[in-house]
């Protein structure tokens, strides 16, 4: 009887625990940041978990993308709005971070996009005006590698980061 006793509080608590919401860490950057060779503070300050992420990236670090069957893509000529690519590999400015953003499916993982948009102070001789934005819900998965940190984030539903139902 003792033992009933004792796990009927014991289910209890797990299965709250379970019912807590996990927090989302919200991480909006510039790249590159302030600090020449270094991954901007919010970015170094990452954990593992569900991350609410948006970057604006300028020309200088655009991503390079990988498409579902694993062929090369770029942003070279981009039109301005979303951009369809499944993996996008981001220079976050440092030698020891790498972020690999697995953008999933974008009716599963409607949040998540990655974009041109039109930058007008980047306007350049070489450049269109354009800055590259990735953003959306993901879990953060820290991969550590000598010297570095390799950062992937596999997708998330909307509702992981408190959009939609």
């Amino acid at each position: 009887m003792r033992f009933v006793a004792f796990c009927i509080p014991v289910v209890a608590l797990c299965r709250a625990a379970a019912a807590e919401p996990q927090m989302v860490q919200r991480i909006t950057v510039e790249l590159p940041g302030p600090a020449e060779f270094e991954a901007p503070d919010a970015l170094q300050a990452m954990t593992e978990g569900v991350v609410f992420l948006d970057l604006r990236i300028s020309p200088e670090l655009e991503p390079n993308l990988l498409n579902s069957d694993g062929s090369a893509a770029n942003l070279e000529g981009c039109e301005f709005g979303g951009v369809e690519a499944d993996t996008v590999m981001i220079g976050t400015g440092s030698n020891h971070m790498i972020l690999e953003v697995l953008m999933g499916d974008p009716e599963t993982h409607a949040a998540n996009l990655l974009s041109c948009n039109y930058a007008p102070e980047l306007i350049s001789e070489d450049g269109f005006g354009h800055m590259t934005r990735v953003k959306g819900c993901f879990l953060a998965h820290s991969i550590s590698i000598p010297t570095a940190v390799h950062w992937r984030l596999h997708p998330l539903p909307a509702s992981a980061c408190g959009f939609g139902d």
